[in-house]
């Protein structure tokens, strides 16, 4: 079954999170935590990965917190896979550098290829301003 991992679905809720924040103002790890159930020490990881990867920004001081680098319609689902998870792959074999006995007579890398690259186009394609909803499915 292919399903986004726990840590990708707890950053898409603090981009979310942020995303609704009137401008100039910043979310903590703690409100998103306690607002949307997740484990405070792993969400300060995933904001971590985030703000490495220049998706988010940490704002320091008595005030700090975080907020988002850029407009969400500027930030891919692909981006916030690659930060949160690394590299898109639907199977080992086709990262890069990847070797394994049955390379010499395996088909699976040549096949699942246009599948993993369609996949990537895709989700490039849908960005962050598609999540605006609230919870009760009212666009934001």
């Amino acid at each position: 079954m292919f399903k986004l991992s726990k840590k990708t679905e707890y950053g898409i809720l603090a981009l979310q999170h942020m995303m609704r924040l009137d401008e100039n103002c910043v979310a903590t790890v703690k409100e998103i935590a306690e607002q949307h159930d997740i484990p405070q020490s792993l969400l300060a990881k995933i904001c971590q990965q985030l703000a490495k990867s220049k998706i988010i920004q940490s704002v320091q001081g008595s005030r700090g917190g975080y907020t988002l680098n850029k407009q969400p319609s500027d930030i891919s689902l692909a981006a916030v896979l690659e930060a949160i998870e690394g590299p898109i792959h639907i199977v080992d074999c086709t990262l890069a550098h990847h070797s394994c006995k049955r390379d010499d007579n395996c088909s699976l890398k040549m096949s699942l290829d246009p599948i993993e690259q369609q996949l990537s186009i895709f989700l490039k394609s849908v960005t962050l301003a598609s999540f605006a909803t609230s919870p009760q499915g009212e666009v934001l």
